[in-house]
């Protein structure tokens, strides 16, 4: 059922960032018509070191939706991450 391991390698998913070209454009109030720039990246990359189930659980949520993932990422910093978040690398 558990996707993740600890060792494991994991990447985090790929993610979209929308930039607004002219930077007044934010103070204004975005429309449809204004410049904006995508980018696409790829996540971080890390090594899983523990999971952990929630204990705040309620009754109805899924087992799943309770696991949290602790990435020691390649830079240096540790974070908690829903498996939703992550990728085998």
């Amino acid at each position: 059922m558990e996707k993740f391991k600890v060792n494991d390698r994991v990447r985090r998913k790929p993610f979209t960032v929308t930039l607004a070209t002219d930077p007044l454009a934010i103070n204004d109030g975005m429309s449809g018509e204004d410049q904006v720039t995508t980018y696409q990246a790829r996540g971080c990359i890390g090594t899983v070191k523990t999971l952990r189930e929630e204990t705040t659980l309620a009754h109805k949520e899924s087992r799943e939706r309770s696991l949290m993932v602790h990435v020691l990422w390649d830079n240096g910093t540790l974070s908690y991450l829903g498996p939703e978040g992550l990728e085998m690398a």
